[in-house]
């Protein structure tokens, strides 16, 4: 993959990449020329997506500062201050070409790649209420389910971060909420949740139908903190611990790695909608 130095079809400096080369094939007397389709994407500074669990900003490589144990650091090899925003690297891959140099042929078309769609939590009710069949509790198709699937929940509270386990075989996670970058560790324990649940290894309160499974991530989140006072647990509480783009990151990060189509469900009740990926 290289990029471009120069402007290119109107585009800024290394803004745009060669990401797929493919041949027409051969013609039947091998004498004749091969035809090249080359597909190039344009990815400028600002563009945040992902090959696997490896983040890039348009076609920067922007690994996040941390030890091998998950230290964060402040991008100057020091422990990062409690309150303050991870760190991105930043590392440059690929070297500079000058797109305007090279003839690419004829010009095919331009189209442009949908980001992660968006649905409101009404319009996935109305589908589900449509369906020919709706079950609960989330026992998708997409790998082969482990015979032990706990269901599993994050919480919040003032005890000592740790994994448990519930007489039913429920497994409960619970983040003191002293632990430094909270919302970094709450981040990471709710992507490595919907990991497991794609995987096979967790269960979280879902709804499948035939076509899609809504999965409601936010009832995987309690705060369980009013507990210490004698009042009730706060439900429902992913938006009021998580920022805004949370769902939209963790649908692009997921994409990246499932063969799946993933919409992000809006409302108070929000999560994931996952599709199957039709291949045509």
């Amino acid at each position: 993959m290289v990029l471009n130095r120069t402007e290119w079809r109107g585009k800024e400096p290394r803004s745009c990449g060669v990401t797929s080369i493919k041949s027409e094939g051969y013609p039947a007397n091998h004498k004749g020329s091969v035809k090249f389709n080359i597909e190039v994407a344009y990815r400028p500074k600002g563009f945040i997506n992902y090959v696997g669990d490896t983040r890039y900003d348009g076609w920067t490589l922007t690994p996040l500062d941390q030890k091998n144990d998950g230290t964060l650091l402040d991008g100057k090899g020091q422990a990062l201050t409690d309150g303050h925003s991870p760190v991105w690297l930043e590392y440059q891959l690929h070297r500079d070409v000058d797109f305007n140099e090279i003839d690419f042929g004829h010009f095919v078309s331009e189209s442009e790649v949908e980001g992660v769609k968006q649905v409101a939590h009404d319009e996935v009710m109305r589908e589900i209420s449509g369906a020919t069949r709706v079950s609960a509790g989330g026992s998708i198709g997409f790998t082969a389910p482990r015979r032990s699937r706990p269901e599993t929940k994050i919480i919040l509270s003032n005890q000592p971060s740790g994994t448990m386990h519930g007489p039913f075989g429920e497994t409960v996670i619970n983040i003191c909420n002293s632990t430094p970058h909270l919302d970094h560790v709450l981040l990471k324990s709710l992507t490595g949740l919907m990991q497991d649940y794609l995987e096979g290894r967790a269960m979280v309160k879902s709804i499948e139908t035939p076509d899609f499974v809504f999965v409601e991530l936010s009832n995987s989140l309690v705060d369980c903190t009013p507990n210490e006072e004698g009042l009730d647990s706060w439900f429902d509480v992913l938006k009021m611990y998580t920022p805004i783009t949370f769902l939209n990151e963790l649908a692009q990060k997921l994409t990246a790695i499932y063969d799946i189509d993933i919409s992000v469900v809006e409302g108070g009740k929000g999560g994931l909608l996952f599709r199957r990926t039709r291949k045509v």
